[in-house]
């Protein structure tokens, strides 16, 4: 890691004071907070140029969600603005911005492929803002009835090991336990910016919205797929399993009725990959 320690707290904190000020009944601390996290952000992550976008995308969302708008076109318009910037935050692809480089190509596990890892704090203000709207924390009417507790609990501890053994049979993983100060640092980030965005976005919106318009079956199937489409970039059976993972928190959400459930579903499947297996995929 070439980074200053402290910047790397710094980033770790700033994506948790973020999601902690979306629960917060105060738009001081609730839009404010945010606003001010984000320009102290220039100084370990971003620029300039990203923080007054990320202010836009911020002050996009409390107009939004407060409703201040009147008039059709003014909201069409906000809508489209922020799903642009939500896109730019998703991808890292926003002007100015640029992760805190944690290595740069290098193996870090054995027999892991070489990779260059970064800790990207700009995807938690799609998180941010979705909280909004969608709070991990109360239940959804749609959850599945009379299912014992024993079932919620079995189903992520027999899931997450089959889906593993199959990325070994299929080649992608090896056996490959580790721990590392870089190892907890990925760890911790990957929960704050990468479960919670993408449980928000794909299982909390996304997943939500088709099964109030195509039924339970339509809405976790579709969206489990779209979520393996998203991983691409790991080639064919990436998706693959990028799918059936997707399936799997979606039925734990569908179960437990909380969104929070799916965010530690998500992220205990990612320790265990990163913890126990070759990362991010065995070297050919």
């Amino acid at each position: 890691m070439t980074l200053p320690d402290y910047h790397l707290l710094a980033a770790l904190l700033y994506s948790a004071l973020l999601l902690l000020c979306s629960g917060s009944a105060k738009p001081a601390i609730r839009y404010g907070m945010p606003v001010v996290a984000v320009w102290l952000s220039v100084n370990f992550a971003g620029s300039l140029l990203f923080a007054v976008q990320a202010t836009a995308y911020i002050g996009l969302t409390y107009l939004l969600y407060q409703q201040c708008l009147s008039g059709r076109w003014p909201k069409i318009i906000a809508w489209l603005l922020w799903g642009v910037l939500s896109v730019g935050l998703l991808t890292h692809l926003l002007p100015g911005y640029g992760g805190l480089p944690l290595t740069d190509n290098t193996q870090i596990k054995a027999n892991s492929l070489p990779a260059s890892v970064y800790l990207n704090t700009d995807k938690v203000l799609i998180a941010w803002a979705l909280l909004q709207w969608i709070p991990v924390w109360q239940k959804n009417p749609h959850t599945a009835p009379h299912v014992a507790a024993w079932v919620k609990l079995t189903l992520p501890l027999l899931a997450i090991p089959l889906i593993m053994l199959l990325a070994v049979q299929l080649g992608l993983l090896q056996w490959q336990p580790g721990f590392s100060v870089l190892l907890v640092i990925v760890v911790i980030s990957n929960l704050l910016n990468t479960c919670f965005t993408e449980e928000l976005l794909f299982r909390g919106a996304l997943q939500h919205y088709l099964h109030e318009k195509l039924g339970m079956f339509g809405g976790l199937v579709i969206a489990s797929g779209l979520f393996g489409l998203a991983h691409f970039a790991g080639g064919g059976w990436y998706m693959v399993l990028a799918t059936l993972a997707g399936l799997l928190y979606g039925l734990v959400y569908l179960l437990t009725g909380r969104l929070l459930w799916a965010v530690l579903c998500h992220w205990g499947l990612n320790t265990t990959h990163l913890l126990l297996f070759t990362w991010p995929v065995v070297q050919a």
